[in-house]
């Protein structure tokens, strides 16, 4: 396993998202559908279509929270190839196994794994493809996951990140404040019960590196032919990148 020193802030803000996912894992599936109008399904589906899987493939969900984007992969990859779905949270693991065991087509093709983003226990380049669905914004060192990436895919592997951005039409944009800072904290503490984690939602998001930032720092790494495609005017985007 591959350890790497974290600063006071880091391990402290990774703390911090660590407890907010295991307080909310058995309703974040139910918060994504009313939060995103039903339209989050898609985005995943769309990321998983970006690595142009094929059977015998094995693909790396990364920050797999309760799955979503390991099942999408996993049926891709029937009958052969695997997916590891790998998050730091037991409770969204947990989740994950019983949304699988309803899906026996994907089930045996996909391994849990709980681990930090940025210590990957695994061996250098044992994957064919990787994914990140709506995580890069909670990880506490981004260098060291795109690093921790790079080391486990093969060379060829596709990288698939999904994120949210910040829209580019000034009216859309403001559209999307008014809902990050009204809809979806009441969304959150409907289905939930709980507030806090939905304010940290709004903030993570608006506050989040511009996708040139991104780009930047996946090309540093060493990943090649990055590029960025904007959904639903630039609200939600998926980084595609190729491990050189």
């Amino acid at each position: 396993m591959v350890f790497h020193a974290m600063s006071d802030s880091n391990a402290q803000r990774s703390r911090f998202v660590h407890r907010l996912f295991d307080a909310i894992s058995g309703r974040y599936d139910l918060f994504n559908r009313i939060s995103s109008l039903g339209l989050d399904q898609g985005w995943r589906r769309r990321t998983i279509a970006s690595l142009r899987l094929t059977p015998g493939m094995r693909v790396l969900d990364l920050a797999s929270g309760t799955g979503d984007l390991s099942r999408w992969a996993a049926m891709d990859l029937v009958p052969l190839g695997g997916v590891v779905a790998c998050d730091f949270s037991f409770p969204m693991l947990r989740f994950s196994r019983r949304k699988f065991e309803r899906v026996p087509a994907a089930h045996w093709h996909v391994q849990l794994t709980q681990a930090k983003a940025e210590a990957l226990p695994f061996a250098e380049q044992v994957f064919d493809a990787a994914t990140i669905g709506f995580a890069l914004r909670n990880v506490s060192d981004l260098d060291t996951v795109f690093r921790e990436l790079f080391r486990v895919m093969k060379p060829g592997g596709r990288l698939g990140l999904l994120e949210f951005g910040r829209a580019s039409n000034p009216l859309l944009r403001a559209g999307q404040k008014l809902w990050l800072s009204t809809g979806v904290p009441l969304i959150g503490a409907l289905t939930t019960g709980k507030l806090w984690p939905f304010t940290y939602l709004r903030r993570s998001i608006l506050r989040f590196m511009v996708p040139e930032e991104v780009v930047r720092r996946l090309k540093e790494v060493g990943f090649t032919q990055v590029k960025v495609e904007p959904i639903q005017g630039g609200i939600v985007l998926v980084y595609q990148a190729l491990r050189s």
